[in-house]
């Protein structure tokens, strides 16, 4: 079978890769250069983790998470530092409870700590009176730029092929392929109309020695971090950016976001005079709910848009969808949280 898959990040590379070695001739496309950090796909680090506060998405964890060590299997890299996370919060959250039953109900691994007990996974966070944090070990970072490269080299070893440098055509594609696969991140409205917006995210690194697990703040911010590397403390802010042209709007850091992280890491790990190293920003494709969509453009034309900025995590999940997808093994009607009234193909614009 031949397929074009359209968008070179973590979700479409995943979808390349899977069909390549599934013995398909398969042509990843994509606008500008491999790697590049103009989406969502780029960067140093990545949070992948099994506890969500919604229960269908630690439900789907289950199998997306075992897909990462199947990746370090396929391109003997090391791509996951399983360091453990910690998600934090008042005790009596709506989150908080709902993070514990999910993994209950599905036997995942966890702990709680209160405030007098945290220092026993997270000696460096401060939680308050009335606040608890659910540790599970089965989460960590995933170097984002590795695992791009891991899978590029193994779909290569495969016989993918791969075209940089221009917007590829997708009606024309859906002519000259028996399958096409859209994974276009930030860009997808210029091929169909679908429900999202682009916003732009702020993060950071902090000069400062932090250890210990990754960690989320069950809060309006819902603040998020790694442990130092490097470059030094990465923190970062969930809550959606201002909504953006990825084509021509300015990416300069959000100031007031910026302060966020001060004020976070302040208050959790005490320090009272933030060095920001490195302000950085990247995009979300953000839906109303935060879900993911999956759907058709075409009878032979599928698209993913695995969105509001907890998509990589599970992009060789979505990958190996997409996959079975264009084989016919599956179909976005048999997930309904996921999908989308058929699009038409619109042209970019």
């Amino acid at each position: 079978m031949k397929v074009a898959v359209v968008g070179a990040g973590v979700c479409g590379l995943s979808a390349a890769k899977t069909l390549a070695r599934r013995g398909h001739d398969v042509t990843l496309h994509e606008q500008f250069e491999l790697f590049h950090g103009r989406g969502s796909s780029h960067g140093a680090s990545r949070i992948v983790r099994r506890a969500y506060s919604d229960p269908f998405y630690t439900a789907c964890m289950s199998e997306a998470y075992p897909l990462w060590a199947e990746l370090e299997r396929e391109s003997e890299r090391e791509l996951v530092h399983e360091v453990g996370l910690v998600y934090f919060g008042s005790q009596d959250a709506d989150n908080i409870r709902s993070v514990a039953t999910g993994l209950s109900d599905l036997s995942v691994p966890f702990e709680i700590y209160d405030h007098r007990q945290i220092h026993k996974v997270f000696p460096d966070l401060k939680l308050k009176d009335g606040e608890i944090g659910i540790w599970t070990p089965e989460a960590g970072w995933v170097n984002a730029a590795s695992a791009l490269k891991a899978l590029a080299e193994v779909g290569i070893q495969s016989g993918l092929s791969i075209q940089t440098g221009s917007v590829a055509d997708v009606s024309r594609l859906a002519n000259e392929n028996d399958i096409v696969i859209v994974t276009a991140g930030a860009w997808i409205t210029r091929i169909t109309d679908v429900p999202v917006k682009v916003t732009l995210q702020t993060f950071a690194y902090i000069d400062a020695q932090i250890g210990g697990p990754v960690w989320i703040e069950d809060s309006e911010d819902q603040p998020y971090g790694f442990p130092t590397d490097e470059q030094g403390q990465k923190v970062g802010i969930h809550r959606a950016g201002h909504e953006i042209d990825p084509e021509i709007d300015s990416r300069q850091p959000n100031e007031a976001y910026l302060d966020a992280i001060k004020t976070t890491v302040r208050d959790r790990f005490g320090i009272q005079t933030a060095n920001l190293r490195h302000p950085k920003t990247c995009l979300y494709t953000t839906t109303v709910n935060e879900d993911f969509l999956l759907g058709n453009l075409a009878p032979n034309v599928f698209f993913g848009s695995a969105c509001s900025g907890h998509g990589f995590k599970m992009g060789p999940w979505i990958g190996r969808l997409l996959a079975d997808f264009a084989e016919g093994k599956d179909h976005p009607s048999n997930h309904p949280r996921f999908a989308s009234f058929p699009k038409q193909l619109s042209e970019y614009r």
